[in-house]
């Protein structure tokens, strides 16, 4: 029997340690151990150094990180860890807190949050994503394929460009990947082992929730339900190893992620008086899904389709020929962790489909089951050639298409992120404005949703957006100091009647690319 209770015939034919056909890695001497330590200290450090080298060479440079950064500091400076708040006291109801504890944590043994503390978290979770899978193939007696597996994902363009980013989406990734593995350990497992390994997919599961909310459990738990249903009824008297969850695993899981993830909801919706709810659950969430609210753009059922092959590069086309192969042969049948793969893949991306509202950032927890499909499929590929002249060609194709990831890595970090740091740089800007205003006094950001120039201006600042509310503020005593974007200025001339405001610097005078958003910095008149 195979390693999944299928009979030997039907598995790859090669799964001995001793043999090195079709690229299986060979233990059976110590030169074949010290070469097998020796690739995967290999893949371990060029993995690494992708998600990590460089990691903090550029300053934050979009919304999406500045706000992290913002929440971060915030907890770090105020010492609580509850709901997360900007510094201009507004609190940030758009996600749960999972991702801004750990990088308040990168921030503490920083001394402050930074680009690489803002970051560090993701480029960790994405060495944690690519290790599961690859920890997990090889669990399963799929050499060739955790190798391939593992590369693939960690190379993978959008994956390996959004890992270096401080973003949810890889950590999300990361706690879906090892949830759904664990539950597939779980289902392969007996007695006490399987509510182990169950335990450990509801966990990582609750952690996908305090990461960004009740998706992680959408993703999570219709592509577990999806695998116990083209599961084949087992052949080995393995009893366990059935289409159905026992019901103690069932109790088990619900109880972790209730106990673990609700609290903190509950606590959050009683804390901001219903607030909470109707931003984070209803317009976050119900609207996005949904498509209903007007300020979300909507897309079609389809948009992922160029989306993932554009964003799973180099790897797509071997995607495209190596799984078709593998339907047609009908290998997928008889092999569980490609057929599991591609489970994922087609039940995650279905899920992500079904939503109005779509991001290429949200698609990345369908990548590991893509990059598990495709391993076991280059593996039983190979194990079925009988030329050594293919396997060797596919071995240098392999390698050339690493090697021009490797390029294209450099030519990305070393040119094409500083340019657009370069238009997205607000540091310069941010460093007049406070010398012109230091602290205490408050910066008024009026309709300029800026938060990289919040970050870098730091507290205290006050956001407004009604012209009645900036003529009341400009009418307290004493100077005051306004950021606002070009197009207000002179509406402000005539709607501003307390107090002239005059110019005092622009935004793209201390940049230096051209910014995509300018910005006026003004003071109230002596």
């Amino acid at each position: 029997m195979g390693p999944l209770g299928v009979p030997r015939a039907a598995c790859p034919p090669v799964r001995s340690d001793k043999t090195d056909t079709g690229g299986q890695a060979a233990r059976g001497t110590p030169k074949q151990a010290l070469t097998l330590s020796s690739s995967l200290l290999l893949l371990f450090v060029f993995v690494s150094a992708l998600f990590l080298v460089r990691l903090g060479h550029r300053d934050l440079y979009s919304s999406h990180e500045a706000r992290a950064a913002q929440n971060a500091q915030r907890m770090l400076d105020a010492g609580e860890f509850g709901l997360p708040v900007l510094f201009d006291g507004q609190a940030d109801l758009q996600k749960p807190p999972g991702f801004y504890w750990l990088v308040a944590a990168a921030g503490w043994i920083r001394g402050g949050v930074d680009p690489w503390a803002a970051r560090l978290p993701a480029a960790l979770a994405g060495l944690l994503a690519v290790g599961a899978v690859f920890v997990f193939l090889r669990r399963e007696g799929r050499p060739v394929a955790a190798v391939v597996a593992a590369v693939v994902l960690a190379t993978a363009a959008h994956f390996t460009g959004v890992a270096r980013t401080a973003r949810i989406d890889v950590p999300l990734t990361a706690a879906v990947t090892v949830s759904l593995l664990a539950f597939y350990r779980g289902c392969e497992a007996a007695g006490r082992t399987r509510l182990g390994w169950h335990l450990l997919s509801a966990v990582a599961a609750a952690g996908a929730v305090m990461l960004k909310g009740p998706i992680g459990v959408a993703l999570i738990g219709p592509a577990a339900v999806a695998f116990l249903v083209v599961r084949p009824k087992p052949t080995n008297g393995r009893r366990w190893a059935c289409r159905r969850l026992p019901l103690s695993s069932i109790a088990l899981g619900t109880a972790v992620v209730i106990i673990l993830a609700l609290p903190w909801f509950v606590w959050a919706n009683h804390a901001t008086g219903g607030e909470f709810f109707r931003v984070f659950v209803l317009h976050h969430n119900v609207a996005r899904f949904l498509g209903t609210s007007p300020t979300l753009a909507t897309y079609p059922a389809w948009y992922y389709v160029p989306r993932f092959a554009v964003d799973f590069l180099p790897w797509t086309p071997a995607l495209a020929l190596l799984v078709g192969w593998a339907v047609r042969s009908g290998r997928w049948r008889e092999d569980g962790p490609l057929r599991f793969g591609l489970v994922w893949f087609a039940v995650v991306f279905a899920v992500l489909s079904a939503a109005k509202f779509k991001r290429s950032d949200y698609l990345l927890p369908a990548f590991p089951g893509a990059a598990i499909a495709l391993g076991c499929a280059a593996e039983s590929w190979l194990a079925t050639r009988t030329y050594p002249r293919t396997v060797r060609a596919a071995k240098w194709g392999f390698g050339l298409v690493i090697a021009g990831v490797a390029i294209g890595w450099l030519v990305m970090t070393y040119h094409v992120e500083p340019a657009e740091q370069a238009r997205q740089e607000k540091r310069p800007f941010a460093e007049l404005i406070r010398a012109r205003a230091p602290a205490p006094h408050t910066v008024l950001l009026f309709r300029a949703e800026s938060h990289l120039l919040a970050f870098h201006l730091g507290r205290p600042l006050h956001t407004l957006v009604e012209w009645g509310e900036l003529n009341d503020r400009l009418g307290e005593p004493g100077p005051h100091f306004v950021v606002m974007p070009p197009e207000y200025v002179y509406p402000a001339e005539r709607i501003v009647t307390v107090r002239r405001l005059v110019v005092v610097a622009n935004l793209h005078d201390h940049s230096p690319g051209k910014p995509p958003r300018p910005l006026v910095f003004l003071r109230t008149a002596d």
